[in-house]
């Protein structure tokens, strides 16, 4: 389910072109910031994974400001689709709610949860393709990586949920049908 290298960031895109929404990209709203923190404090750039700096003390910062950002959009009435792995969270029930309270959503703003999953063998496939160095360390522990992260179930209370097969060219007209039966909606892709 966590789609790191599952193309998540592809099906987001695409979701938030087909429903004219707002696209929020954790790495785009805070990877710069990210790796200027960590530079700041004598941390490698792109080992984010593997730092307790970055565990810490920047994801849950990232995660407040993309939540922080929905937020101002929603409030504007704009639909908003979230693209990010969420991998720290997927487990705790309450993450979801409780974020969008921390960074005042209007009241009872809907929530569809778009669990994009592909296999590992995809997954594996797709990080080795795109190279990118924050990947290395999955690459190289890559048994531990999908183990732990890989076959993660997401626990969120408070949405709906909907599962996109990424193996292939994923299918999106449910994902759409959902999120425009419910009006402007935050989607969170991962």
């Amino acid at each position: 389910m966590w789609s790191v290298g599952g193309s998540r960031s592809h099906v987001a895109r695409q979701l938030a072109q087909r429903l004219r929404a707002v696209y929020l990209d954790k790495d785009s709203l805070a990877g710069d910031l990210v790796d200027a923190a960590l530079e700041l404090v004598g941390r490698r750039t792109g080992g984010r994974e593997d730092d307790p700096t970055y565990i810490e003390r920047l994801i849950p910062a990232e995660y407040a400001a993309l939540f922080a950002t929905a937020a101002d959009n929603l409030r504007l009435g704009l639909p908003v689709v979230l693209d990010a792995p969420f991998a720290a969270y997927l487990t705790n029930p309450g993450f979801l709610t409780a974020s969008a309270g921390r960074a005042s959503w209007p009241t009872a703003t809907p929530v569809v949860v778009v669990e994009v999953r592909a296999s590992g063998e995809t997954v594996r496939t797709r990080l080795t393709q795109r190279g990118l160095p924050r990947d290395r360390a999955k690459l190289a522990d890559w048994s531990a990586f999908w183990q732990r992260l890989g076959t993660q179930d997401c626990a969120w209370t408070g949405a709906r949920h909907i599962v996109v097969d990424n193996d292939a060219e994923p299918d999106l007209d449910a994902v759409v049908g959902l999120a425009g039966d419910t009006g402007p909606v935050p989607l969170h892709a991962f």
